[in-house]
C-alpha cells in the first residue's frame, strides 16, 4: 500500500511516480517550486487499483459456504 499515489499537476500534465503520500506531495511542491514558482500546488491524486488489498473477503466467503456445503451435505 505504500505505493499507491500518484499525483498529477494542474498546469502541465506532469505526473509522479507512484509512491506513497507523503512522497507524492513532497514531489509535486518540488514540481511547482521548479517549473511554476509563483502559483500554487494543485491538480489531482489517483489512486492504484488494488492498492487497498481488497479481495480477501470474497475468499473468506467463499469458504464459508464450502464449509456450509459440507456441513449440509453430511446430514
Amino acid at each position: 500500500m505504500a505505493d499507491s499515489y500518484r499525483y498529477r499537476c494542474g498546469e502541465c500534465g506532469h505526473r509522479t511516480a507512484w509512491g506513497s503520500e507523503s512522497q507524492g506531495e513532497q514531489s509535486m511542491e518540488t514540481h511547482y517550486a521548479r517549473s511554476h514558482p509563483h502559483i500554487a500546488p494543485g491538480g489531482m491524486v489517483e489512486f492504484r487499483k488494488g492498492s487497498s488489498g481488497g479481495g480477501s473477503g470474497c475468499l473468506i466467503a467463499v469458504g464459508i459456504v464450502v464449509l456450509l456445503l459440507i456441513l449440509a451435505s453430511r446430514r
